[in-house]
């Protein structure tokens, strides 16, 4: 026979689970550890990486403490801030120097590397005589009325250049040639003649007609190149002949080398 139960009876009820741990995001971590990562580099940055030592190639006669000052450099700068575009900016606002790049060293040096423009090309105009960089940057200027060169340039190892026909001559400034096809074949003849170590032996330069051109050596020969054309072998051709001239015991004349591998040669009338 069932007994009553107590009024303070109460079934057994098993005991509820704990709620579950939040977990922290795997998002919330990661942006954690960026953010202390982040915040140990602007520290880094801003005490321990700093450039400290600068270092100059491809200058010749501008010293590398000059190259230095235009680029900015010579104050305390950051290894993460080095802004290039603005070094070769403060590099170029020289004339004589062109920006060529820059090398960095972790965590603290730097190599700057230049070119220097050297004066080759004079050129006439409106009675002044300008004196150019073979990029056609305009160096120097001298006025009718000055009867000195400017300081660095050696008058006699010039090459006159005629037939530009320029719109602008500034000191400090690309020159602005008559023409398009004026300034290629301003800019591509002086790179060949140098690369082919030529330059110094030309004294002009006719550029008159860019589909004629002209040059003419220290020691009298004129050729006639035609068009920028193939202008690797026409001048290479051009040096041999006159170079086997010599021997010959030949003294000036007229080279017609408008084909490439050929030259025509017609001697000085005596």
């Amino acid at each position: 026979m069932s007994q009553p139960l107590p009024q303070d009876f109460a079934p057994f009820q098993p005991a509820s689970p704990p709620p579950p741990m939040r977990k922290r995001s795997g998002a919330v971590t990661v942006v954690a550890v960026m953010v202390l990562l982040l915040a140990i580099l602007v520290i880094l940055n801003e005490s321990l990486l700093k450039i400290k030592a600068v270092m100059v190639s491809g200058n010749v006669r501008i010293s590398g403490e000059e190259v230095i000052l235009a680029a900015g450099l010579d104050r305390p700068v950051s290894y993460f801030s080095v802004n290039e575009k603005k070094i070769a900016q403060g590099i170029e606002s020289n004339r004589y120097l062109k920006f060529v790049g820059l090398e960095k060293f972790f965590p603290d040096r730097l190599t700057l590397y230049v070119e220097e423009r050297q004066p080759m090309v004079q050129v006439q105009e409106m009675g002044a005589d300008y004196f150019l960089a073979d990029d056609g940057m305009v160096l120097e200027r001298k006025g009718r009325d000055e009867k000195q060169a400017p300081a660095g340039i050696n008058l006699d190892a010039m090459i006159v250049v005629t037939g530009l026909k320029p719109k602008e001559m500034r000191v400090g400034r690309f020159m602005i040639a008559g023409s398009t096809a004026h300034m290629e074949a301003y800019v591509q003849l002086l790179d060949e003649l140098e690369q082919q170590r030529f330059s110094s032996e030309i004294s002009e330069l006719n550029v008159t007609n860019p589909e004629s051109l002209y040059l003419v050596t220290r020691d009298g020969y004129t050729a006639h190149l035609g068009d920028l054309s193939e202008l690797r072998a026409k001048i290479g051709t051009v040096r041999a002949v006159v170079y086997r001239l010599r021997e010959m015991g030949k003294v000036g004349g007229r080279l017609e080398a408008s084909i490439p591998g050929e030259v025509i040669y017609t001697p000085a009338s005596p």
